[in-house]
């Protein structure tokens, strides 16, 4: 009996005395959790619904709505990196057909239109959203301006006193979006935008839409937030927040630039003349709106291979009136410009407003 009292006191001060001097110490580390939780949260509340002096300043800019804001604040560019790595990654041969399968259908990918056809020979999300597609498929216009890529036309408009709106009401300034650029006064009285938008099912590479010269590479790092018409409409300013690879140069009416935006799961835009150029990479806090230029000297063709997206986004032409027949876009199309529907290679004053056959 008195052995096993001894043991029992044994097992007290081996395992349940330690227990009782720890219950304490957990309830102050329980306390001392929740009370940072609450408070993280109502600070956290207070900014979202607290308009900041530059919402006061400059309310077109910012944006007060809660729900925008917090939209604004969520970690995207973590998220879009951890996709590209997935995206990246080699899918077993027996899975291919049945995942890629699954997103062709769901997307609407033209997969005839693919040198190749077999999902197996894809070895990652990756590759398959480069996918080559067949020439023939996509005859380049002798156009003095083609579609840069497969995608929607979502916006077209000029750009008035260097600003362009894109939601009535809320304009911005387009040296935001290029940065400093050297136009002549003739270029920025005439100067348009052209947005096409690349869905996931869309060809993911973007080419040269005339002849031109791109001397600068500008890279602005910044959020990948979704590009879809349906936000846009609501954060008209959101292509001078995201990352994006902007290629100013000229051509034989002047002024040129095309741009490449990146967007939520689009972390990685490649230009195939900058090899060097990486895009979401993990910066600093101070160093997250630092761009960086690289001087260029790269003459394209139409229809010339520029780079490419790793799933899908937005390419942004800034060009004269004289490359193409602006009213004849306006009068084709009026109020549905937004929605047609473009080809990599078609005249961009001959868009057809319904989807391709």
């Amino acid at each position: 009996m008195l052995m096993i009292v001894h043991e029992s006191s044994s097992w007290f001060d081996i395992v349940l005395h330690p227990l009782l001097i720890f219950i304490p110490v957990w309830g102050w580390a329980k306390w001392l959790t929740v009370s940072t939780i609450v408070i993280g949260s109502i600070s956290y509340m207070g900014y979202l619904v607290t308009p900041d002096w530059r919402e006061i300043v400059d309310s077109k800019h910012y944006y007060s709505n809660w729900k925008i804001r917090t939209y604004l604040s969520l970690p995207f560019n973590a998220a879009s990196r951890l996709v590209g790595g997935i995206a990246n990654r080699e899918i077993p041969v027996w899975l291919r057909e049945p995942i890629l399968g699954f997103f062709a259908r769901m997307y609407d990918c033209r997969m005839d239109e693919a040198i190749q056809s077999d999902f197996r020979a894809y070895r990652s999300f990756a590759a398959f959203f480069n996918r080559q597609l067949k020439k023939e498929v996509r005859p380049i216009s002798a156009s003095s301006l083609v579609s840069p890529a497969d995608g929607v036309v979502l916006h077209y408009g000029k750009v008035e006193d260097g600003k362009i709106e894109y939601v009535k009401g809320h304009d911005y300034e387009v040296a935001s979006f290029l940065g400093d650029v050297e136009m002549t006064q003739k270029d920025e009285l005439d100067l348009y935008q052209v947005v096409i938008y690349l869905a996931p099912g869309n060809y993911h590479a973007f080419h040269s839409p005339t002849r031109w010269v791109a001397k600068m590479c500008r890279h602005v790092p910044g959020l990948l937030l979704s590009v879809r018409p349906s936000l846009l409409s609501h954060v008209p300013h959101l292509f001078c927040l995201n990352e994006r690879v902007v290629l100013n140069g000229t051509w034989k009416h002047g002024f040129f630039s095309l741009s490449a935006v990146a967007a939520t799961n689009v972390g990685d835009i490649v230009i195939d003349a900058e090899p060097s150029l990486r895009t979401n990479l993990v910066r600093r806090k101070k160093d997250k709106m630092l761009h960086t230029e690289v001087d260029m000297h790269s003459a394209y063709l139409p229809g010339d291979r520029v780079g490419e997206f790793r799933l899908g986004s937005t390419v942004v032409l800034g060009c004269p009136p004289e490359s193409f027949n602006a009213s004849t876009l306006k009068e084709e199309h009026g109020s549905r410009a937004r929605a047609a529907r473009s080809r990599r290679g078609v005249r961009l004053d001959r868009l057809p407003s319904s989807p391709p056959s």
